[in-house]
């Protein structure tokens, strides 16, 4: 017979074996990679081949698509197949891809044909259980904007297929905060609050508007020094805003946003060239909703590409 003491020995003896149990049980075994995302950055690109496939098949049924799917094309709800879904003609060589697979999200920048017609495309993809939940594209065509050359678009930029060495990734929310100044700055018109790299490009519907040229409107200006001529202040806000890519390894974000320009003010008076046109969209109400992808390198924005489209004034996003 064991003893009242002997009893609860056993019991302790038996319970620490089991905690120790449990702790070896549970505990990552030595080597053991994190949990990989349902579907990788390959899985990812290749949903969005399908579904550049798709378009010009005009056929989404070639899609793993979500009964409650929610599609947009600049901004306005659409349903699968509607759209440049019916329209798209062609796939260009031209494709920039960037992804966030942790959340489940696919992005490319591709030229398209659409009736045989030249235009940029920048489409969104959100994937859940191996469905795709959500699709939200942006079309730059010629009677939809005031800038396009796809001419421009032979190859992507190396810079943006760069991937950035895991020591030297910034966290997600400093990622978003860097491009977050990059629009105050244009509100503000002060080009010295945001981290512009020296060499900053920024290409927009396929055409470089910064660094200037001696002989561009502006002149030879850098990306920080346009801004601060307040030239761009007819842009009063940059509303709503969001950031739902955030490709740490290559150091890319993709900033869904609206300029709004309500034309109160038509022209600025810049330094060095006096009283100056803010240009075409100070002239009348009106927004612009922008797909804008930025590479951060070395905690410093060193590219930009846009794909813009020109709408009502303070036009719902589709996505508020």
């Amino acid at each position: 017979m064991v003893s009242g003491t002997g009893r609860k020995a056993a019991f302790s003896a038996v319970a620490a074996c089991a905690a120790l149990f449990c702790v070896f049980a549970l505990a990552p075994r030595a080597g053991r990679a994190a949990a990989s995302p349902d579907c990788d950055r390959a899985c990812l690109n290749g949903l969005v081949d399908r579904f550049l496939s798709s378009l010009v098949s005009h056929d989404p049924s070639m899609l793993p698509l979500a009964k409650n799917l929610k599609f947009t094309e600049d901004g306005v709800r659409l349903d699968p197949g509607d759209g440049l879904w019916a329209t798209a003609s062609g796939i260009g060589n031209y494709k920039l891809y960037f992804d966030e697979p942790a959340a489940g999200a696919a992005g490319v920048y591709a030229l398209i044909q659409e009736n045989g017609n030249p235009a940029i495309l920048e489409a969104r993809l959100k994937v859940s259980g191996g469905k795709i939940a959500e699709i939200e594209t942006l079309v730059a065509r010629k009677q939809t904007t005031g800038i396009l050359n796809t001419d421009n678009l032979t190859e992507v930029r190396p810079v943006f297929l760069e991937a950035i060495p895991a020591a030297d990734r910034p966290a997600r929310a400093e990622m978003v905060a860097t491009v977050n100044k990059y629009f105050d700055g244009i509100e503000q018109g002060n080009g010295s609050i945001v981290p512009f790299d020296k060499d900053c490009v920024r290409i927009e519907n396929g055409i470089q508007t910064c660094p200037g040229t001696a002989s561009s409107r502006l002149g030879a200006l850098s990306c920080a020094e346009q801004l601060s001529t307040k030239i761009f202040t007819y842009i009063q806000t940059v509303n709503p805003r969001r950031f739902p890519i955030v490709d740490q390894e290559r150091g890319l974000v993709l900033a869904l946003v609206r300029f709004n320009h309500p034309a109160t003010q038509q022209t600025i008076e810049v330094a060095g060239r006096g009283k100056m046109s803010m240009g075409n969209f100070s002239q009348w109400p009106n927004s612009t909703q922008i797909a804008e992808l930025f590479k951060i390198k070395d905690r410093k924005i060193r590219e930009i590409t846009a794909v813009i489209v020109t709408q009502p004034y303070k036009m719902p996003t589709g996505w508020e």
